[in-house]
C-alpha cells in the first residue's frame, strides 16, 4: 500500500504546475512596531516589543520565556504607553 501512495504522490508532483519563487516583498511603510513597546498579541495577553526586523515584530508576551516573531498587522498597540519606566536594548 505504501508503494502505491508513494508512485500517487509522485505523479501528483509532476503533474502540479511549478511556479516561480517570489522574492519577499520590502518593509511595508505601515510598520509602527517599536522597541519598547507594549502590544496586545492576537490571544488576548500584553508583551513588550524586543526588536524589529523588516514587517515582523519580535514580542516577548507576558508569562512567555522566549519571544514570539508575530506581523506588525496582527499584534494592536496598548495605550498608555509608558516609555519612561522601559529599558529595552540598555
Amino acid at each position: 500500500m505504501d508503494k502505491i501512495a508513494a508512485a500517487y504522490m509522485m505523479a501528483t508532483a509532476a503533474a502540479m504546475p511549478q511556479t516561480e519563487l517570489v522574492p519577499h516583498a520590502a518593509p511595508s511603510a505601515g510598520n509602527w512596531c517599536t522597541v519598547g513597546y507594549k502590544v496586545m498579541v492576537p490571544d488576548g495577553r500584553e508583551g513588550r516589543v524586543t526588536s524589529v526586523s523588516g514587517d515582523i515584530c519580535r514580542v516577548i508576551a507576558d508569562g512567555e520565556a522566549y519571544v514570539t516573531l508575530i506581523p506588525h498587522y496582527i499584534v494592536e498597540p496598548v495605550y498608555p504607553q509608558d516609555l519612561t519606566k522601559v529599558a529595552m536594548g540598555h
